[in-house]
């Protein structure tokens, strides 16, 4: 009988706990850079008349000055909803659709990779994005298999968004990943003069332009979209996100039917496949390292300008506008030195990958670049403890734990830190304190 009771509390405990957690508890993730999805929300919900969206990752968020795009077209409000691409491109196009007016230009910019070139949702970061605003919870709601991964994501979102409020560790970033950074627009409005990785770019994330880079089933969705868009008597364009040249994959594949290099053979590929325009040429979005911040799609204030003057002109070229873009670029700020001493501070993935004895490994504070893979085959390893209390001094990728079962040890003071920093936040489940 006591087993009976006790289950049926918990059964209607957890359910109590979870409701308080998301609606009565204030939000957590207020200052994070997740934090900004309801600004953008607001600002494309309250905006009337004719807008030009931006839809895309962060790339989007650091690439464009609307300001800029607002005064070469008049007409139209601009709204950047260019959020993180660990949330997927579905998420955010999906959040847009209802809120698109008549005579919208819909600009979708996605990162040149295969995981915003796809249907994939990251649940977490949804949910994150949403607290203090659930109302736009229903948005992600698209599919049977979205509503399953959101509900899924649920209980660990509100357990750790109860951790952060009763233990009063509420995430404060002060890296450039912070709500704050944002301006009214939606744009990263901070100053960032000049590119900040080792040898001008990262070795973790490599930029393909093949072909089976865009999943056929994220095309057929975006096709979809498209007409959804045009119901509404607006426009969907797909546009070139910003590229680190050093970054990207060439191929030295020969095929007769094909003399075009490999950029132009991917964009005849989309302008077949995508039912909608295709503006500007992918040759104008790889762009040489000396315009990039701290990714291969992040560009500093310099190259943010560069890319919003071409993005201009190629809306221009889409509108038969044939107005000059007068739009000065100062020169190219200098790269990091080849020499750097940050050069030396690699944790290359030859030194512990395949390793499948040890059980235990130690970042020390002066590693700042942890290639991807580094742990791979280390089918032992129990414990990664990293002792720089500022994530945002370390650059990692998307495969730093494939091939192992190990979870990531962190300075106490720094959980919250690490677990809604941009790069690390794909671990959050792995991060404790140490």
């Amino acid at each position: 009988m006591k087993k009976i009771f006790f289950r049926t509390t918990l059964i209607l405990f957890i359910p109590m706990l979870i409701v308080i957690s998301m609606f009565i508890i204030p939000s957590q993730y207020e200052k994070t850079y997740m934090g900004e999805l309801k600004y953008k929300y607001e600002r494309l919900s309250n905006t009337n008349g004719k807008r030009i969206v931006i839809i895309g990752g962060s790339a989007m968020a650091f690439g464009i000055d609307s300001e800029l795009i607002n005064n070469s077209f008049a007409d139209y409000d601009v709204v950047n909803m260019g959020m993180y691409a660990a949330m997927g491109s579905r998420a955010i196009l999906d959040l847009c659709l209802s809120k698109i007016n008549e005579g919208d230009i819909i600009v979708f910019a996605p990162e040149q990779n295969s995981q915003t070139l796809s249907l994939y949702l990251g649940a977490d970061f949804c949910l994150q994005g949403c607290d203090g605003a659930f109302n736009m919870l229903p948005k992600f709601f698209t599919s049977e298999e979205n509503a399953a991964k959101i509900l899924a994501a649920i209980p660990l979102f509100s357990y750790e968004k109860a951790k952060y409020f009763f233990t009063g560790t509420t995430p404060q970033p002060d890296s450039i990943y912070r709500q704050s950074a944002f301006n009214e627009y939606g744009d990263i409005d901070i100053i960032l003069p000049e590119n900040i990785m080792s040898s001008g770019y990262d070795i973790n994330t490599q930029i393909s332009y093949n072909d089976d880079s865009i999943d056929s089933e994220f095309i057929e969705y975006l096709n979809n979209y498209s007409r959804k868009v045009t119901s509404k008597k607006a426009t969907l364009l797909f546009a070139y996100a910003p590229a680190n040249e050093n970054a990207v994959l060439t191929t030295n594949e020969t095929d007769s039917n094909f003399a075009e290099d490999f950029l132009d053979r991917y964009h005849l590929f989309l302008n077949k496949n995508l039912d909608f325009a295709v503006i500007g040429d992918p040759h104008n979005s790889v762009l040489s390292s000396e315009w990039f911040y701290d990714t291969n799609y992040h560009l500093n204030s310099y190259g943010k300008k560069l890319y919003t003057r071409q993005l201009i002109r190629d809306l221009k070229a889409y509108l038969k506008d044939t107005s000059v873009t007068a739009i000065d670029i100062p020169n190219a700020p200098v790269l990091p030195a080849q020499n750097s001493t940050e050069e030396k501070k690699i944790l290359k993935a030859t030194v512990y990958s395949k390793n499948t004895t040890i059980t235990s490994v130690t970042i020390e504070e002066d590693i700042n670049v942890i290639e991807d893979y580094a742990f791979s085959g280390c089918s032992s390893l129990k414990e990664i403890h990293i002792k720089n209390a500022d994530p945002s001094k370390i650059r990692i990728g998307q495969h730093l734990l494939d091939g192992t079962n190990a979870n990531i040890y962190v300075p106490e003071s720094s959980v919250s830190l690490y677990k809604t920093d941009y790069q690390f936040s794909l671990y959050a489940g792995r991060i404790y304190p140490d």
